[in-house]
């Protein structure tokens, strides 16, 4: 196994910020510094970081429908809510027991948007759902300040040029109003990347700001009818099916 994903699989980090530790020379392989994200890792092996030996951790993964005002965020002591409050103490004392790591989101999602987050400690995980090279799609549905023209449409798809970033869609269609007699017809939204804020600075771009935003799908892990606040453990075959193929 690569030492980068060795200390994801461990809960350290990211992939990408497991990369950031090794380059800083705080990993030993059998009490040798190793600077290189890539070296393979054996099962015989001791892998320590600033002396405190590490290894993978049981994998944990936790659906949450987040509401809206909850921050997305595990630990910030400006938030009111963050999205660890909504995990029942159980489940909490079940991922502190030993052998754990800590849990963190998979995703952005704004204090103002609503939907699937999923929570793991499995940082390798955590890299393939989210970089835009594996091409899993997240599904929104979204609430626009106006009707887009068609124009618009054609726009979202080719994408627009915000704060130096390309921000665009892979699929957009109407969808039933839901209760909102008086405002413009909802928005099926489909991305494979996630940009900070993306969907709200594009929309915004076209001049329509997003009224509300609610995930309710990774790849062909939905919500169903999983309620505002609530959660639920998954298995790990459970997962796996965020990188099948949308059917």
């Amino acid at each position: 196994m690569r030492l980068n994903q060795y200390l994801a699989k461990s809960g350290i980090a990211s992939r990408r910020k497991a990369e950031e530790i090794i380059k800083k020379e705080k990993v030993t392989i059998n009490d040798r510094y190793v600077d290189k994200p890539y070296y393979q890792v054996n099962n015989t092996d001791i892998v320590k970081i600033n002396n405190k030996k590490i290894k993978p951790a049981e994998n944990i993964y936790i659906l949450v429908n987040k509401p809206k005002g909850v921050t997305t965020t595990c630990f910030d002591k400006f938030a009111k809510t963050t999205i660890l409050d909504l995990i029942p103490k159980q489940i909490i004392n079940f991922i502190k027991g030993p052998g754990k790591k800590r849990i963190y989101p998979i995703g952005r999602l704004d204090k103002n948007s609503t939907g699937l987050i999923v929570l793991t400690n499995n940082g390798d995980f955590c890299y393939k759902a989210t970089h835009p090279k594996f091409e899993i799609e997240k599904e929104y549905i979204i609430q626009l300040s106006r009707q887009l023209k068609k124009v618009d449409y054609q726009k979202a798809k080719i994408g627009v040029l915000d704060q130096g970033e390309l921000l665009k869609v892979k699929k957009i269609k109407k969808v039933k109003n839901s209760g909102w007699p008086k405002l413009p017809p909802g928005l099926k939204v489909t991305i494979t990347e996630g940009k900070k804020r993306h969907l709200r600075r594009l929309f915004k771009k076209l001049g329509c700001p997003i009224i509300s935003l609610k995930r309710i799908s990774i790849g062909n892990l939905r919500l169903n009818e999983l309620k505002e606040g609530e959660c639920r453990v998954i298995s790990s075959s459970e997962i796996q099916k965020i990188f099948k193929k949308n059917g």
